[in-house]
């Protein structure tokens, strides 16, 4: 009896620590640029830091005052860092940025936060100014380019295979749960005969 007490206190701690993660639900820590944050530079992206792992499946939208989209480009999920590039030079004023994303824990959640944006007029004129002159030199892409667009796309598919390892985690976490508590009814069942 002795012996079946410590295997099952084994298991316990050993699902305890394993576990700890799976049944944290998952909050924005951070973010760039932050709630309520004025914006005196060009924003060239946006990155939420979440305090726990996040699906690849997230979404993130950017909405000036007036309820216009702004369009975001590259969205990107890497463990608890949720980022995206901005496609276009923001006028100045307010904008919502609203993100649905799903924690490691499979907790989903919503929400926003607001920013503004004060940029000197100078500064956007500059700023388009040089982003045409790059738009003309990118027009054709090398043969390294594509090989460079080649191997990214490659990378984003194993990035997605090990969030696929994540979830089978969560499963087997499942499994072993079912599992402990099977024996334990079953010795309970046994001791009362």
């Amino acid at each position: 009896m002795k012996k079946l007490t410590g295997a099952f206190a084994f298991v316990v701690l050993l699902f305890a620590f394993s576990a700890s993660p799976v049944f944290a639900h998952t909050h924005l820590d951070t973010s760039d640029p932050e709630e309520g944050s004025t914006v005196t530079d060009t924003l060239d992206d946006i990155t939420l830091y979440f305090e726990t792992v996040i699906e690849d499946s997230a979404v993130m939208e950017l909405h000036a005052e007036d309820g216009t989209e702004i369009a975001l480009d590259n969205l990107t999920v890497n463990e608890d860092e949720f980022s995206a590039d901005v496609t276009e030079p923001l006028e100045n004023g307010t904008y919502t940025l609203s993100w649905d994303i799903i924690g490691v824990d499979g907790h989903p959640m919503e929400d926003s936060i607001s920013f503004e944006v004060d940029i000197e007029e100078s500064a956007v004129e500059e700023e388009e100014d040089t982003n045409t002159a790059e738009d003309e030199e990118n027009t054709a892409d090398t043969p390294e380019e594509q090989a460079d667009e080649n191997e990214a796309a490659a990378e984003n598919n194993v990035q997605e295979e090990a969030a696929g390892d994540t979830n089978s985690n969560t499963l087997l976490i499942a499994v072993l749960v079912i599992a402990i508590v099977a024996v334990i009814a079953i010795v309970l069942l046994k001791r009362k005969k």
